[in-house]
């Protein structure tokens, strides 16, 4: 067989494979906001899951069941300049009958628009690449491109994600595959606000899968922000996907830029 008869044959045999939609992060649920950390201003997200309904045995290949696993990411960042944060995820997983342990390391970079567009809309885009071991992520290798959009009116705040997450390894590696997230939430007074997420995972763009094969998900969430912490606490039920009952919580320390 020709060398190009071969890849004529291993090009049909990959489409005959059916997509499968990439789950959504289970390290870092969150919708993004376009703001980034001020000029050498260094901060911390904690973010901590508990997978409280998912997968019950491995599946074929070799991740690891999700079901009451519990997930502890830090997550360091700094600015740079009044436009650029550089940040990564320092990822750990409590595994029922395993224990603690290593759930990878991600690495990210955002770039944000000083200006907003017509005094309300941000703009901004995240760039991460990833690692984690193949029992929580079996591509092992990945990165992401998320766009952000979002704007404050008033006590209304909305946010949108239209995520792009390529695999550097597996079946769909170099396909884009899209994984939306988005948020609303009103402030009931100055500090706290009650909203919405959603997050989604409906495979390669080229091949997007239809809404019961996808994976979605939506948590009511509670935001608190002052001067030096925040926090977003949220319970979230996926309709589709692997994963149903969730409870995420992010703490935030922000501290003060060098003098």
């Amino acid at each position: 067989m020709s060398g190009t008869s071969a890849r004529l044959v291993l090009l049909g045999a990959l489409a005959l494979v059916p997509a499968r939609a990439l789950a959504q992060d289970n390290f870092e649920i969150q919708v993004y906001d376009s703001e980034t950390a001020g000029p050498w201003h260094v901060g911390l997200e904690t973010h901590l899951i508990y997978i409280a309904t998912g997968t019950t045995a491995s599946s074929p290949d070799g991740q690891s069941p999700t079901e009451h696993q519990f997930h502890l990411t830090f997550e360091p960042h700094v600015g740079i300049g009044t436009w650029v944060e550089l940040g990564m995820y320092l990822q750990t997983a409590l595994v029922p009958d395993n224990g603690f342990e290593y759930a990878g390391v991600k690495l990210r970079c955002k770039l944000r628009l000083d200006e907003k567009l017509a005094g309300h809309i941000g703009l901004a885009i995240n760039f991460e690449i990833s690692s984690v071991p193949r029992r929580f992520e079996p591509n092992v290798w990945g990165s992401e491109i998320r766009p952000i959009i979002d704007g404050r009116w008033g006590l209304f705040y909305a946010s949108i994600n239209p995520i792009i997450d390529i695999d550097l390894n597996g079946i769909n590696a170099g396909l884009p595959q899209f994984q939306p997230a988005a948020k609303v939430a009103f402030n009931i007074i100055n500090s706290l606000a009650l909203g919405a997420e959603y997050y989604g995972a409906f495979g390669p763009i080229t091949k997007t899968l239809p809404l019961s094969e996808s994976t979605n998900r939506l948590f009511v969430a509670v935001d608190f922000v002052s001067d030096y912490f925040d926090l977003n606490f949220g319970v979230g039920y996926g309709f589709t996907g692997s994963e149903q009952w969730l409870v995420k919580a992010i703490l935030g320390f922000h501290g003060k830029g060098a003098p």
